[in-house]
């Protein structure tokens, strides 16, 4: 079965409170419970919380919010793959089901739709991967403008490619892209021995537009994101 997961954690330094701050009206994380709705390959989907009011909205949204999640899955530095895995292994045992693949929907990309979920998991299946991670097509590039500081110094750069000594036209670069948070789609087998999302056989990734590749990080994500909402985007 394909699992989601809404991962909306309730502490967060740099903008407290995020996750049910309103967007349009709505707060943040039932943005990605409507999303969720709309997918039409998610067997089920659950809400993953530390935080109780969180899940008090989810569940008045409609979500399934079975467990709080334990606080040491809730630390800053905690990476979300062993949250999909918690959340896989609590279902398995609740429900008897067996979880072929865990799907992360992090609370922060209020902007993906139904059809986002759906194609990231088309895309994994295509290409039989391990992980497929949603994208998008990045402006900078370390081929063509990122620079870094030269070792030891603190004024001084050179660029991060030795690419970018040799082109000087964007169309002659290759394309790169930026994860944008909004979809990860993992299978389960790979999960328990996961140190890295990077350390597959096969990694996949779903490209997405700018315009719903939105990750609300401050008031000026939030800001933007409505933004895009009013113009209909």
């Amino acid at each position: 079965m394909n699992l989601g997961v809404i991962a909306a954690r309730g502490a967060s330094k740099g903008f407290p409170g995020k996750n049910l701050r309103l967007l349009a009206g709505r707060p943040l994380i039932v943005h990605s419970i409507l999303a969720a709705r709309e997918s039409r390959l998610l067997d089920r989907f659950l809400v993953s919380t530390d935080d109780p009011a969180i899940a008090e909205v989810a569940r008045a949204a409609g979500a399934d919010v079975p467990f709080l999640r334990p606080a040491e899955l809730a630390t800053d530095d905690m990476p979300i793959w062993p949250v999909a895995l918690h959340a896989a292994e609590y279902w398995e045992k609740e429900s008897g089901c067996v979880v072929d693949t865990a799907i992360m929907l992090q609370a922060t990309s209020p902007l993906r739709l139904g059809e986002d979920i759906d194609g990231c998991i088309t895309r994994f299946q295509q290409l039989k991967a391990d992980i497929c991670a949603s994208v998008v097509e990045a402006h900078d590039s370390p081929y063509f403008n990122l620079v870094e500081p030269v070792s030891g110094s603190t004024e001084l750069v050179q660029p991060c490619s030795p690419f970018m000594l040799q082109q000087s036209r964007r169309q002659g670069v290759p394309r790169v892209y930026a994860l944008n948070g909004a979809v990860f789609v993992y299978k389960r087998s790979v999960l328990p021995g996961l140190q890295s999302q990077f350390h597959v056989q096969r990694y996949a990734v779903y490209t997405m537009p700018w315009s719903r590749s939105v990750d609300i990080d401050g008031p000026e994500d939030l800001e933007l994101a409505e933004w895009l909402l009013s113009r209909g985007r």
